[in-house]
């Protein structure tokens, strides 16, 4: 089996990680049942879950990473840009 090298964390530091240490690294991303978890919040919910672990470091869903927040709030945030900018072309 072919394994997996990290070239960015070679071209950084000259180092190569070992495949156990990149395979830990692929692990840390969100389960199907995290992202639709995210998708189905309301843009809100999202803000509030975010804003409840900044100010407050409690949550109310710790089943849902914060990255996994972030992510999905940049990504409404995004898509409301581009949006609002085809929106403004065609009103030109």
């Amino acid at each position: 089996m072919a394994e997996i090298f990290d070239l960015q964390h070679f071209k950084d530091t000259g180092e190569i990680k070992s495949p156990e240490e990149v395979e830990a690294e692929e692990n840390d991303i969100p389960d199907l049942e995290e992202i639709a978890t995210v998708m189905i919040m309301s843009s809100d919910e999202l803000f509030v879950e975010l804003l409840a672990r900044v100010e407050y470091s409690e949550s109310l869903r710790k089943n849902i990473s914060t990255s996994t927040l972030i992510q999905e709030l940049t990504n409404r945030a995004l898509h409301m840009e581009l949006l609002c900018e085809v929106a403004t072309k065609l009103s030109k």
